[in-house]
């Protein structure tokens, strides 16, 4: 499968003279829903600047809002397993404006939707970013499919190309 990114152009905010902190969503032991995990535990392999922080949120994000509060990005990229009705392995990014038009497929106790809301109430300049990635299996105990592995890959390639460029 050759990869591509849908709406790459969005990830074009990301630049040197900002803060940004990267989130990978999921869950390990169902199957796809592990791909925002597996994207996080690529770029923890990697050395980056004081100004990237790198949050493995596990299924919990909410647990990490003191941590996103203290660091204060000016961008906040989540990467998640997310339903988009696209073939397997598909790759789109979104903004906070159409991230409802995703359904991110990790039981989080909040919507992407309010979680942005009530980090912006502290944050006020923050943006987020959201990159998904269609599933194919979300089954508990089986092995992410090849098609999300490939593109787990992809992602993490990209972002470190682009994180160490910028970064």
């Amino acid at each position: 499968m050759s990869h591509k990114i849908k709406k790459e152009k969005l990830l074009k905010v990301i630049s040197m003279n900002k803060k940004i902190c990267l989130m990978g969503i999921g869950n390990f032991d169902r199957a796809d829903d592990y791909s925002g995990i597996a994207i996080i535990e690529n770029l923890e392999r990697k050395k980056f600047t004081e100004n990237i922080k790198i949050i493995n949120a596990g299924p919990v994000p909410e647990a990490f809002t003191g941590v996103i509060k203290d660091f204060k990005p000016d961008i906040l990229v989540i990467v998640d397993a997310a339903k988009m009705d696209e073939k397997p392995g598909t790759i789109r990014v979104f903004t906070e404006k159409d991230i409802d038009d995703a359904y991110m497929v990790t039981p989080h106790q909040v919507s992407m939707t309010m979680y942005m809301k009530y980090l912006k109430h502290y944050l006020k300049d923050l943006s987020g970013i959201f990159i998904g990635i269609e599933p194919l299996s979300l089954e508990y105990m089986e092995e992410m499919s090849a098609e999300v592995k490939g593109s787990v890959e992809y992602v993490s390639e990209y972002l470190i190309d682009l994180l160490q460029k910028h970064g």
